[in-house]
């Protein structure tokens, strides 16, 4: 059950991220690893129900009225999403980059926000949720201000992932957090990319990470793109604290 229930929200969230595009159900097989027949048979029960629409046969599906309405009942760290909106915007803007907004549940990290400046990275994220915890700044901030037990059940979960960024224990995590963040030199994947945290009332709650072409990833730019990442993550966690004062 659990697997059919984890395939009919891959397509639906595959074909919302896609929408106004319609996607072909040969698109969503080859993307989701799903079998045509079951694509078809969950496309028409999703369609039933008013969550997408059959654009064409040719041109495949798109969200529907009921996805459309669900999603403007949802408020979700509004609060959170308000504060940092323009913070992370301008602070794309300003540094021809790619910043995101990021928060863990379990082994999976979740974005949350996302804006993409930099004309040299063609990033469009096809997903909202990633399993991917050490292979991102992002993600191994969000590792390392995790509580304890949880970090070792995310060790655990990562322990066979190739070419982790950092190494799997928890010294190199403490090493993260002692340093206020991450900052990686990501030639594989064409990117410098940096991560800080985001606290609420000294607590923490978010990520916020920026990338930037690894060309550009100089150690002189380097430094000016973790500084103006990590002064928009402060910006944030000022806006959404509670400041109280005695006098």
């Amino acid at each position: 059950m659990i697997k059919v229930l984890d395939k009919t929200f891959s397509i639906l969230e595959t074909v919302i991220i896609a929408s106004p595009r319609p996607v072909r159900i040969s698109e969503l097989g080859a993307e989701l690893q799903i079998n045509s027949a079951t694509c078809a048979r969950i496309l028409k029960e999703l369609t039933d129900a008013g969550y997408l629409i059959k654009v064409s046969r040719g041109e495949g599906y798109s969200a529907g009225p009921r996805a459309l309405a669900l999603a403007q009942q949802v408020s979700y760290r509004e609060k959170l999403l308000r504060a940092a909106r323009p913070i992370l915007r301008k602070c794309a803007e300003q540094q021809q980059a790619s910043i995101l907004l990021a928060e863990r549940r379990g082994c999976v990290r979740y974005i949350l926000l996302h804006i993409n400046r930099c004309e040299k990275l063609d990033i469009h994220l096809k997903e909202l949720a990633f399993h991917d915890l050490l292979l991102t700044a992002t993600g191994i901030v969000l590792t390392a201000y995790a509580p304890a037990a949880e970090q070792q059940k995310i060790l655990q979960f990562y322990r066979d992932t190739p070419a982790p960024l950092i190494p799997p224990d928890r010294a190199a995590l403490e090493a993260i957090r002692c340093n206020g963040g991450a900052v990686f030199d990501k030639r594989s994947a064409g990117q410098g990319i940096v991560a800080f945290p985001i606290f609420e009332n000294h607590k923490f709650l978010a990520t916020i990470g920026g990338s930037i072409a690894a060309g550009d990833f100089t150690a002189s730019r380097r430094k000016e793109f973790a500084a103006a990442v990590q002064s928009a993550a402060r910006a944030i966690s000022q806006a959404i604290s509670n400041i109280t004062t005695i006098g």
